[in-house]
């Protein structure tokens, strides 16, 4: 292939047809015979109509060698003069018709134009004034144009004609009303009218930012939003057009003048009262009301308020900033009565990304129901949309484990709780955390008997009382804890196999152990199995089998005061008990379990009720006085509440009883130990004696009450006799 005769560089920045046009003006040709020199087709074969190539959207590997071989450019510098890389990131072309996308990244057709950089260079076109995100000349500070003033038509939306001399810097477009074989505009485009804007002004500065990502359209945006491993530049950009879309739809000029000065608000208005152009066949009427929500706006003024809008959301702190950024523009969207939940809000202006989603999702918190708020885990700014998460049931208990039932439970001033039942509810609300199930689906789920208006009143009074601020925060931490780390603990698998049952120890046994701790009337054995019960299977006494599960409120009462008035011997010989039912089961798990979160997390939450570890169980230990005793004056003396010596006393049993229960009760939780050093150690009465502080009839009459056989004195079997 011949070389041209005279080779002149491309301006830096310029558009490949931009250049093409200017090397047929330089060499007094038409365009076409430069076409044919540099090897380039006088039509695009995959188009019906005989019309050029978008060579500066897209050319082809062999175009830009052919024009290389002809021109002496590289063909590194060739592809960086056309929309090809940008392609995905600020623009997205369909490659085998060579177009923009236009209802995607904001792609646009034609160019727009800064008048005074077209003087300067002589008529050389810039090739990012064809991006959809390009509204303003940061050299001369002013808006870039839009349209020809004499023809009205958006330059270069179709290539040169063919038969015809480039003139840079005159319009090419078609002269209206010339017939169907029109003349050239040929109007002076560098005395388009154009708006000024401050030079360190918000639009400018967004201009500048653009600029700066553009360069290396492929490097990670960095911004705090998206957090430490940033965004690629077409997420950000189409998080950009969301909010856009928003912004030029229901935005008003009030709200938008801290980024714009009056004659842009009021160019921006003129284009939104009518913005389809005057050559266009659609009315006002017919037209969406959304419509910049699919696409790029068709004047540079309302461009750029709304991408400086966007851009100083998206440039927040976090995701909690920038929902308080937002909120302004969602409550507009109230406003017009569309509806907004967390479900389609993000519906609005098209797909964003997850932190935009979150964002847009915080903004509208104080209006949305508190189940929404769990779905979405509002309270941590979560990127998370909700999904199936029932699997977490198998790790919950019915009844919220004790110790976060008693932090996150609200109360009334006299400390009666505000919800009955509201350990159950709290269960339900923390498998509802980012689930996509029904309330009454995670009520069955989690083997409660609560209503879904039960669940809903709870959660709603969290919302409305100072001292529960932050308790659906704790929840979603919970739930994030289980479906992170998991649970010890199949709570599922216990339910299945232990509500039907209504027996899980022997009466006689619990009677007999009464008779030796307790000298007055003692608890009965249906207090003993539904302890058990609740113990394995995580469930409130009243959801057991209806042999034992308490049926009226006085038992209901009763049972609550045994399970913070039982004795230490009866607690173990309980655990003990329930060990030995689920070893039967082969079950390879903790008794009982819940989970911890650190501390640096709760720190600045506000909770309803006290934190369980405050008090330690030596303290607790050190205050309860001997015998009967007040839970009230005990709460008093330890400066908490009663609901939290309740906790305490049936998470760490007290002995309570006088001195001489004290003992037997000593005796009855040693006799183990006892029978072992005595058949298997083959220590001596007074060896025991000796080791445990106490008298040798004490420890002969323990272990004759427990059928221990008593050996002479002296002997055991396998010792040598003394000769």
């Amino acid at each position: 292939m011949r070389t041209l005769p005279l080779r002149y560089a491309p301006h830096p920045g310029e558009a490949l047809d931009s250049w093409q046009e200017f090397l047929a003006h330089k060499l007094h040709c038409p365009f076409t015979d430069v076409l044919r020199a540099l090897g380039l087709p006088n039509r695009d074969p995959a188009l019906a109509a005989p019309v050029l190539p978008r060579w500066t959207t897209l050319a082809a590997r062999e175009e830009l060698a052919a024009i290389a071989q002809a021109t002496g450019v590289p063909e590194t510098v060739l592809t960086k003069m056309t929309l090809q890389p940008f392609d995905g990131h600020a623009v997205v072309i369909l490659t085998e018709r060579r177009q923009v996308h236009r209802q995607l990244l904001w792609g646009r057709s034609g160019s727009r134009f800064c008048p005074a950089c077209l003087e300067e260079s002589g008529g050389r076109w810039q090739v990012t004034w064809r991006l959809g995100w390009s509204f303003a000349c940061t050299r001369h500070h002013v808006l870039l144009a839009d349209r020809c003033p004499a023809c009205g038509h958006i330059p270069r939306l179709r290539a040169h004609p063919r038969g015809e001399t480039p003139r840079p810097g005159l319009c090419a477009s078609a002269a209206p009303g010339t017939g169907p074989r029109p003349r050239r505009c040929h109007h002076r485009l560098a005395a388009a009218p154009v708006t000024a804007i401050a030079p360190d002004g918000p639009l400018s500065q967004t201009q500048r930012l653009i600029e700066t990502l553009l360069v290396a359209p492929d490097r990670a945006v960095c911004w705090p939003l998206y957090g430490p491993a940033g965004a690629p530049l077409g997420v950000v950009l189409r998080d950009a057009k969301c909010l856009g879309a928003l912004v030029l739809n229901h935005a008003t000029s009030t709200d938008l003048q801290p980024m714009a000065p009056a004659d842009v608000l009021d160019q921006l208005e003129r284009y939104r009262t009518d913005p389809l152009p005057t050559t266009s066949q659609r009315t006002p009427d017919t037209r969406r009301v959304d419509r910049h929500s699919y696409f790029a706006p068709a004047d540079s003024a309302a461009t750029a308020v709304a991408v400086a809008a966007a851009i100083r959301v998206l440039q927040a702190a976090d995701i909690h900033a920038a929902g308080s950024a937002v909120q302004w523009l969602t409550d507009r969207v109230a406003a017009t009565r569309r509806q907004l939940h967390p479900g389609n809000i993000v519906g609005l202006g098209g797909t964003v990304s997850p932190a935009l989603e979150a964002a847009l999702r915080n903004s509208r918190e104080a209006q949305i129901m508190p189940v929404a708020r769990l779905r979405h885990r509002t309270a941590i700014h979560s990127t998370r949309p909700p999904a199936d998460q029932d699997v977490r049931a198998r790790m919950l208990p019915t009844a919220l484990w004790p110790a976060w039932a008693l932090r996150l439970s609200p109360r009334h001033p006299d400390g009666k709780p505000v919800a009955r039942r509201a350990d159950e509810l709290l269960a339900v609300a923390c498998l509802l955390v980012g689930n996509t199930t029904s309330i009454a689906a995670a009520t069955r789920l989690t083997g409660t008997t609560v209503s879904s208006h039960n669940v809903s009143t709870l959660l709603a009074d969290l919302t409305r009382r100072d001292d529960c601020t932050d308790v659906l925060h704790a929840l979603i931490l919970l739930a994030d804890h289980l479906d992170t780390h998991g649970a010890p603990i199949d709570y599922h698998r216990r339910r299945t196999l232990f509500t039907p049952r209504a027996h899980f120890l022997d009466p006689q046994v619990w009677r007999t152990l009464q008779s030796r701790l307790r000298s007055n009337h003692t608890p009965g054995a249906a207090h003993a199995q539904r302890w058990i019960f609740q113990v394995l299977t995580g469930s409130p006494a009243h959801l057991a089998h209806p042999d034992i599960a308490p049926t009226s409120a006085s038992q209901r009462q009763q049972y609550q005061r045994f399970r913070w008035r039982i004795l230490p011997a009866e607690a173990e010989l309980l655990r003990h008990t329930a060990r030995t039912l689920l070893d039967e089961h082969k079950i390879n798990e903790p008794l009982q379990w819940a989970p911890c979160l650190p501390a640096r997390s709760l720190r600045h939450l506000v909770l309803p009720g006290p934190d369980p570890a405050r008090i330690t169980a030596a303290q607790l230990h050190r205050a309860t006085p001997v015998g009967d005793f007040s839970v009230a004056q005990l709460a008093h003396t330890l400066k908490t509440t009663t609901a939290h010596v309740i906790y305490l006393l049936a998470e760490d049993p007290v002995d309570w009883s006088p001195p001489q229960f004290r003992r037997t009760q000593q005796t009855a939780r040693r006799i183990k130990q006892w029978r072992t050093w005595y058949e298997h150690d083959h220590l001596s009465l007074q060896d025991i004696a000796d080791r445990e502080g106490t008298t040798l009839a004490t420890v002969r009459l323990a272990l004759l009450k427990n059928d221990v056989q008593l050996r002479p004195a002296g002997f055991y079997p396998g010792r040598p006799r003394r000769k």
